[in-house]
């Protein structure tokens, strides 16, 4: 069904009247049965052999708790280049399961790259990245910050996400991946996907 323009302004001053109402320290606290105040979610899990991805969903329940999904191991479609790459994720997903921030990190023998992604408004607002720091040896890591200033916050003040991605390489070529984000503000239904392959 197509809606009118007016129709959908209105629809969208209206979520972000929802969204953005939580805009004092009292109804960010997730008294409001809204808004959940600052969260830090960290995960690790294992890495899978070759040909495989491993990934788990991370979901901010009703009481502003952080539910953990089961870890699940599938196999990824393609051939592995050789040596072997290593790729971690982290993305963040709103309660509309918009996909809001996300890092991506790869690392071979050789070298280490990364992503991101950012949820743009079309009046050129929404998410940023702000700030990207690497590490490297052993454990290759990637740290983003990214910030918002939009319709749901013209201050840019109220949000802010932190994504951390690692992979960790022994001597005897296994791996471990280990992600995290922080949320300055959080609501009931966002969820975190995050895994490595």
């Amino acid at each position: 069904m197509q809606r009118s323009a007016p129709a959908l302004g209105a629809a969208a001053l209206a979520l972000a009247g929802l969204l953005a109402a939580p805009a004092s320290p009292a109804s960010a606290s997730g008294s409001t049965g809204q808004g959940c105040g600052q969260l830090r979610i960290d995960d690790s899990l294992p890495m899978p052999s070759a040909g495989h991805h491993a990934r788990r969903s991370v979901v901010v329940d009703g009481n502003c708790q952080v539910t953990y999904g089961r870890v699940e191991i599938a196999k990824v479609a393609g051939i592995m280049a050789e040596p072997r790459a290593y790729r971690t994720f982290s993305d963040m997903y709103d309660c509309c399961n918009i996909l809001m921030t996300s890092l991506t990190t790869k690392t071979d023998a050789a070298s280490s790259t990364y992503d991101t992604h950012v949820n743009r408004e079309p009046w050129n607002a929404g998410w940023t990245v702000q700030d990207v720091a690497r590490t490297a040896g052993a454990t290759v890591g990637t740290r983003a910050e990214f910030g918002y200033r939009g319709i749901f916050d013209p201050t840019g003040r109220w949000y802010h996400n932190t994504h951390e991605t690692f992979v960790t390489v022994a001597a005897d070529g296994t791996a471990t991946c280990r992600q995290s984000v922080v949320l300055r503000h959080a609501f009931i239904g966002w969820h975190w996907e995050h895994g490595c392959s």
